[in-house]
């Protein structure tokens, strides 16, 4: 599901949209090849949406070193916090990831 106030307000209260901007320009990258991939395997014509991508991002943000060493530090241990920073980094690359 797309990034929402409430999920958005969490994030900002843990440090991860200051985590996320502080290299926006990798996450953007990772959602931009995610969205290529996505749209490869997907049938052909088939719409993109935010959830595809943000569902294909979520497996490579669990093995994520970086993410995964700021989520142990401030004991972020539940798997919602890698879902909705999915959503995070979809919602603010979106734009600028070509159709």
């Amino acid at each position: 599901m797309s990034l929402t106030l409430k999920e958005e307000q969490m994030l900002s209260g843990v440090g991860l949209i200051a985590f996320f901007d502080e290299k926006p320009a990798g996450w953007h990258t990772l959602a931009k090849e995610t969205k290529k991939f996505v749209a490869s395997h997907f049938p052909a014509g088939a719409t993109i949406r935010r959830d595809d991508v943000a569902t294909a991002l979520v497996p490579l943000l669990e093995v994520n070193e970086k993410l995964g060493a700021f989520l142990a530090e401030k004991k972020l241990t539940q798997k919602y916090w890698i879902r909705y920073f999915a959503d995070l980094i979809v919602d603010r690359a979106w734009d600028s990831i070509p159709a």
